[in-house]
Parts: structure tokens; sequence; C-alpha cells
């Protein structure tokens, strides 16, 4: 049982330590996305 209860706290706190950087990476790759669509309007 107290095995488990460690497992589960390590995935808790790597969730909660790498969610934010991932929100922050997939923000970045859509505001790289979007830059490429208004260079290809503009041609």
């Amino acid at each position: 049982m107290k095995t488990i209860s460690i497992f589960i706290l390590l995935i808790y706190w790597s969730i909660m330590i790498f969610a934010p950087v991932m929100s922050k990476d997939i923000k970045f790759s859509r505001a790289k996305i979007n830059n490429f669509k208004l260079v290809e309007q503009k041609l």
C-alpha cells in the first residue's frame, strides 16, 4: 500500500511540474503556426 501511494505522489508531482511546461510549448507552437499563416497570406 505504501509503494502505491508513493507511486501516485510521483505521478501527481510530475504532472504538476510538466503541465505548465507543456502548455507553454503548445502556445509557442501555435504562435509559430499563426506566424507562418500570416506570411503565406502576405505572399
